[in-house]
């Protein structure tokens, strides 16, 4: 490739315009939505995060909602879900501008195609409106990758190091990256630079928790495992090995995935012949490694059943730009090549319809996803906000509650983090509950995250059955149990 093209003022208006044009709108179907993307792992996160500052010992370095990501977000969370839905939002027009300063930096002529592809993204677009990790994990993960990009590889490591502790994947980037460094570069200082975050992170964790060993006995995903080998279950049981790989069509669009694949074919001919060029080092073994890494990962433990893999599609966020700089490539590959052979006003219409092809492509994620916005709440939210306006109104509120659905909490204004007045259900205890208490018990987290089987509560001669919600049309929640809502007192203590 030529050297790294001037700066054309233009080119950076019209992305401008295009940013303000993409935040507007999806801040806009934010308004409009009174659900988001994520289930209940987005409430979750937003609480994590909004609490943060009244329980920072608690909450900030809190490895589920991930440590990175509870003190950036807890700004927005502040200003309630909305605040944190805006924060993905300005996230993934971050992602596009870092990936097309990447592209600029490997020496793309046409690195607007890289930011308009990036923002063509059905899978980002499609969980931008969330309190999700997955969009600050690929902004940081396009921060470090440009790093690299722009031969700054200590800097780039030492924000590499920190990326496990937005998203436990980052773990799986690292490796990519220490091979890079250590073997491609030959550069054991940066090498030695990825280890740093680990390091900083497990001594806060240390002094504040007085754990030594932090980041291995927080981690809730190892702890998933060990419980869940003890069981010999996984609560969401496993899937195939080709899941990700055939979710690739609706993941992308299909227009994208075949760009995608052309990219990968095209990258491994041109580094064959190029291999001590630093561009097409860091596009293959940066951008294509740490996305074939990452995705095979992710489909083996989906296959496998372990770390409490869901198969969710969402976690494709995170590489979806790494995808995008394949598929310019492709397309910066071909207009060089028809810039080559065709006077200047072929070319320019080339490269207008190229431009014009590539917007089409924007499209792709409304014409997709369009049926989605606004965004509604599920039929297991619905039901709870029966519950809510029953819980709200009654004489139950300053008793003892235990239940496990975090939209519960945003409906009733419940502290999740009060143990005095709020115990999540995976913590509650029959033989310990105290008199007067409630729990409210559902058919989604009750019989699986929570393990309090309904008969245990039914048959119970300390506790009644107070009030049941069922859906007016019924349907089935996690492992096929029927959803509906009851709930409990404890009406006494029996020796």
């Amino acid at each position: 490739m030529s050297s790294k093209p001037t700066l054309n003022r233009t080119e950076v208006v019209g992305l401008v315009i295009l940013s303000l044009a993409v935040i507007s709108g999806l801040w806009y179907l934010a308004l409009l939505s009174p659900g988001v993307e994520g289930g209940m792992d987005s409430y979750e996160h937003y609480f994590i995060a909004r609490y943060s500052w009244k329980y920072p010992s608690k909450l900030l370095l809190d490895q589920w909602g991930k440590p990175i990501y509870n003190i950036l977000a807890s700004p927005f969370a502040q200003l309630g879900m909305m605040g944190v839905e805006v924060l993905n939002i300005g996230l993934f027009v971050g992602s596009a501008w870092l990936t097309w300063l990447t592209a600029r930096a490997l020496r793309f002529k046409y690195a607007w195609l890289a930011f308009l592809l990036a923002l063509a993204s059905p899978i980002f677009f499609d969980n931008v409106i969330s309190g999700l990790t997955e969009p600050m994990c690929a902004f940081i993960l396009m921060l470090a990758v440009w790093l690299f990009a722009t031969e700054r590889l200590m800097l780039g490591a030492l924000v590499m190091g920190f990326l496990p502790y937005a998203r436990s994947e980052g773990y799986v980037l690292m490796a990519v990256a220490g091979f890079y460094l250590l073997f491609i570069r030959g550069n054991w200082k940066a090498f030695l630079m990825l280890f740093a975050g680990s390091l900083v992170m497990n001594s806060i964790g240390w002094l504040v928790e007085g754990d030594p060993y932090w980041i291995y006995t927080s981690n809730p995903y190892i702890k998933f495992q060990r419980e869940s080998m003890m069981k010999q279950e996984n609560i969401c049981g496993h899937g195939s090995w080709d899941h990700y790989l055939n979710a690739l069509k609706w993941v992308m669009g299909k227009p994208r995935m075949i760009l995608f694949f052309t990219g990968i074919i095209l990258l491994f001919m041109t580094y064959v012949r190029n291999f001590r060029d630093r561009s097409h080092q860091t596009l293959f073994w940066i951008v294509l490694g740490m996305y074939a890494l990452y995705f095979a990962v992710h489909s083996w433990i989906w296959q496998a059943g372990l770390m409490g893999s869901c198969g969710y599609e969402r976690v494709l966020v995170v590489i979806d730009p790494l995808a995008a700089l394949l598929m310019a490539f492709v397309l910066e590959l071909m207009l060089r090549f028809v810039g080559s052979i065709l006077p200047g006003r072929w070319k320019t219409l080339v490269v207008t319809l190229t431009l014009v092809a590539t917007l089409g492509a924007l499209y792709i994620p409304w014409k997709i996803y369009g049926h989605k916005y606004p965004i509604d709440i599920s039929e297991e939210q619905k039901l709870f906000s029966e519950a809510a306006t029953w819980y709200n109104e009654s004489s139950y509120q300053d008793r003892k509650i235990y239940f496990l659905y975090p939209y519960f909490n945003m409906l009733t204004d419940i502290d999740p983090y009060d143990d005095a007045h709020f115990t999540k259900l995976w913590s509650f205890d029959i033989q310990y509950a105290p008199e007067g208490c409630i729990v409210i018990w559902d058919g989604h987290f009750g019989p699986n995250e929570g393990n309090v089987p309904l008969e245990l509560l039914e048959k119970h001669h300390d506790f009644r059955k107070i009030k049941s919600f069922y859906p007016d049309k019924p349907f089935k929640t996690l492992n096929d149990y029927d959803f509906e809502i009851h709930v409990f007192e404890r009406v006494r203590v029996t020796p």
